[in-house]
């Protein structure tokens, strides 16, 4: 008679909003599959659910406790690593949300959703043949198909099926024959799949660091190497050689036995990033995630990380969440960019989290960028981020010559959008051989379509916000919630011939449409979402730049950052002020970090670089600072004012957005719910301030109407504690009303 059988529970975080762990009962059989983060399947309100356990299982009574159903994972191929188990019950409670809703966001489609069941087990790989010795079975013909299989692998060993069915185009049966014959073995060998090649261009390892970089990396690596947290600042304007330090770093984490996870704002940085570490490291230690990818391909490129193949990580923002065992070093390239920022369920920072990773696996964090945040930089000025220094360009390349167009006194502009002065810097540079950029950070032919009859813009249906007409397309589109309508016969609004409707406003399409008829057989290519929607379009814009295939880059801020292109010798920032109008207390940062990362593709070789700032507010301290080349400037007035005002970094704040299909209903839910806060806040944290409510600055967005009400604290810790005494007094939300919570917004919109 064999021994009892234990009772066992577990303790799991299930994918749901159910703010504490529940427990369940689990069988013997599957107790041994389960580690801290496992995925399992559990019955929550009637139907099966996700879950993750927050442990091993442990033994106690299960009376009255439901069975666990299912364990998804396999012990050596697991969702994420149980290591980070810490991190994420960190990053849940910062940014208010439940943890197994956090764990099941974090996954990429098919491993956190509704068929969260794909396999993890087998990792990404390639089916390999070997030849093995004689087993006593009779040898096949020489001149047979197998016999010639069969001589090829012992002449040249190991080798792929893929790459052996160009000659033998049956090589699967093949090998399924040769194998129960015992004259070869079938094995799987793991592959990290390159999905996006080589670099645009050749970019070998510098015979020699610059003296900026070696004291930098004086500073980072024996951080690596003693296996600490410790948070770096690398501050370094354009083309100073910053990925060379990330290139560094990852390589003293992988000669420590440990791994390296590597951010980018945006996926055409990550072609460059990806690319640079294959050459350096090796094809088959880098894995890629970002959103560009495929479902499939993403979720390929997951299972290699969690199989321990890729031990090297670039992506975007969602990389972060990784299920990378032990990261040795920890960069974000570009610290600074919003893309960083989730908008929607999770709603995190990239660069935080990343910070917060670090200080969970004992590595350090490596910031960079030429443009900080007005929080790091503040971070940095008091000593909780240790400053790294590259104020020099590499070589002889210097920072370009910039100049400011006042367009209260230029008079008319040409097509509506070139001075005299930049005209003649666009003639004299094609001149010259070079090429140029024309920065416009506006996608499409037009912000809004105008009737001339009513005054009136073709709006969005669902949103309070004007259709961009995209006219090589024939579509008015909202950049908001995705609503498309080809051009209207009659203006909506009063029904006037569409004789009346004019665009409204530049757009690069319009830019580079009018450029082209100004300059004919000007070689031009656009920059931004619309071109280059996929990685494959994004690289093709990039390589043919690249090449000299093309004259002028009319470009979103997808061409701001991060891009190398040594014969840009003039970039034009047609609008400069578009940034600044904006409702948000972050927009003279946003226009500096945007006017300076631009600029900074002039002048990288092949000659001396210019930028021209078109501006109508040449005195704002974010343009001087940035045409001056001055960061203290601008650094300095900012913290001045963010103090005055009460904003980040001298306060922390939450965004409360309450969203209802019905006006009025969600209007009364956002005043009984600041009631319920301002009694918490008065209660629990005097130091803090309510705003609101208030419609939010677009105050509709796909049918939904929205009130905001933002928290301010000193402390993080007191707008959590306020948000939660708040919504206990108010008990529920009134049907049909939801309440989104976005700890350290980026946007008050």
């Amino acid at each position: 008679m064999g021994p009892p059988a234990m009772n066992l529970r577990l303790d799991i975080a299930v994918a749901a909003p159910v703010w504490h762990a529940l427990s369940y009962a689990i069988a013997p059989e599957l107790a041994g599959l389960v580690r801290p983060l496992t995925r399992v399947m559990v019955p929550l309100r009637g139907r099966l659910t996700l879950g993750f356990a927050l442990g091993p299982p442990e033994e106690g009574d299960p009376a009255g406790l439901r069975a666990t159903a299912d364990v998804l994972d396999e012990p050596g191929c697991p969702a994420f690593a149980p290591a980070q188990l810490g991190f994420f019950r960190r990053a849940a409670a910062y940014y208010q949300t439940p943890l197994g809703q956090a764990l099941a966001w974090a996954l990429p489609a098919g491993l956190g959703g509704k068929d969260c069941a794909v396999d993890l087990t087998r990792p990404p790989g390639e089916t390999v043949l070997q030849a093995r010795l004689g087993p006593g079975a009779a040898r096949p013909k020489p001149d047979s198909r197998a016999g010639r299989l069969l001589a090829r692998l012992e002449a040249e060993g190991p080798s792929p099926l893929g790459a052996l069915r160009e000659e033998f185009p049956a090589a699967a049966a093949l090998a399924r024959a040769l194998e129960k014959a015992g004259w070869l073995s079938v094995s799987h060998r793991p592959l990290v799949k390159d999905l996006l090649g080589r670099p645009l261009w050749p970019e070998p390892r510098p015979s020699a660091y610059t003296p900026d970089q070696r004291e930098a990396l004086a500073k980072l690596l024996p951080a690596v190497a003693a296996r600490r947290f410790e948070a770096f600042l690398l501050y370094g304007v354009t083309g100073s050689g910053k990925t060379e330090v990330y290139l560094a770093a990852c390589e003293e984490a992988l000669r420590q036995g440990r791994g390296a996870l590597v951010l980018t704002p945006e996926i055409g940085l990550s072609l460059r990033l990806e690319g640079l570490l294959r050459d350096r490291l090796g094809p088959g230690l880098v894995a890629v995630l970002h959103s560009g990818l495929t479902p499939a391909a993403r979720r390929a490129q997951w299972r290699a990380i969690a199989a321990g193949q890729a031990r090297v990580v670039v992506g975007a923002r969602s990389a972060v969440f990784a299920p990378l065992a032990d990261p040795g070093a920890i960069c974000v390239d570009e610290e600074q960019d919003e893309a960083y920022k989730q908008e929607d369920r999770l709603r995190y920072h990239g660069r935080d989290l990343a910070l917060l990773r670090a200080q969970e696996e004992s590595c350090p964090a490596l910031l960079g960028t030429a443009t900080p945040a007005v929080t790091t930089w503040q971070r940095a000025r008091a000593g909780e981020l240790t400053l790294l220094s590259l104020p020099r360009r590499i070589g002889q390349a210097q920072l370009p010559r910039m100049e400011v167009v006042d367009l209260r006194r230029a008079g008319r502009l040409e097509a509506g959008f070139l001075s005299g002065r930049l005209k003649q810097a666009l003639a004299d540079t094609l001149a010259q051989g070079r090429q140029a950029v024309l920065f416009l950070n506006r996608r499409g032919f037009a912000p809004a379509f105008i009737c001339g009859e009513c005054g009136k813009t073709v709006g969005c249906p669902a949103c309070s916000l004007s259709l961009s007409l995209h006219q090589e397309r024939g579509l008015l589109i909202c950049h908001t919630c995705g609503h498309q309508r080809p051009l209207p016969t009659a203006c909506p609004n009063c029904g006037a011939p569409a004789e009346g409707l004019k665009p409204l406003g530049l757009g690069t399409e319009s830019v580079a449409a009018r450029l082209a008829e100004l300059m004919p057989g000007l070689r031009l290519a656009r920059l931004d979402r619309d071109t280059a929607a996929t990685p494959a379009q994004l690289r093709q814009i990039l390589r043919q730049v690249a090449e000299h295939q093309v004259d002028v880059v009319v470009g979103t801020q997808m061409i701001g950052k991060g891009h190398h292109f040594p014969l840009i010798g003039l970039v034009g920032v047609l609008m400069a002020d578009q940034a600044l109008a904006l409702p948000d207390f972050r927009a003279a940062e946003r226009a500096y970090a945007l006017l300076t990362q631009v600029a900074g593709r002039a002048g990288r070789g092949g000659g001396p670089g210019l930028v021209i700032v078109q501006t109508f507010d040449p005195d704002h301290h974010a343009i001087r600072a940035a045409i001056a080349h001055r960061p203290d400037l601008f650094y300095e007035t900012e913290l001045e004012e963010r103090r005055a005002l009460g904003y980040p970094p001298f306060m922390r704040l939450m965004l409360l957005r309450l969203e209802g299909m019905d006006e009025a209903a969600t209007a009364r839910a956002a005043k009984d719910l600041c009631r319920r806060l301002e009694e918490a806040r008065r209660r629990l944290a005097p130091e803090a301030r309510l705003l609101g409510p208030a419609p939010a600055p677009v105050a509709r967005v796909q049918s939904r109407w929205r009130q905001i009400a933002l928290l301010k604290a000193p402390r993080s810790s007191a707008l959590g504690a306020v948000l939660r005494q708040g919504l206990h007094l108010m008990e529920a939300l009134p049907s049909g009303v939801r309440l989104a919570v976005d700890v350290d917004p980026i946007s008050l919109v």
